[in-house]
């Protein structure tokens, strides 16, 4: 595997980490607050940018509320 290769997947995997651990803390914080139902179906858009090559990525989905 290249440098490169492992740098991505380190990225990705820091990524996927993070997000899970804040969007699951946010979550579950609202349907505390009574913010948001649970169950509630929300829409989600995450981005990554890469500035210098003037690229973005972006990836929507729903997510639903913890019960």
């Amino acid at each position: 595997m290249t440098a490169s290769e492992v740098a991505m997947r380190k990225f990705l995997k820091q990524l996927g980490v993070t997000a899970h651990q804040e969007l699951a803390a946010a979550l579950a914080k609202a349907v505390a607050d009574g913010k948001i139902a649970s169950g509630a179906e929300l829409a989600v858009t995450a981005r990554v940018e890469i500035a210098d090559l003037q690229f973005t990525h972006d990836v929507t989905a729903n997510l639903v509320a913890p019960e």
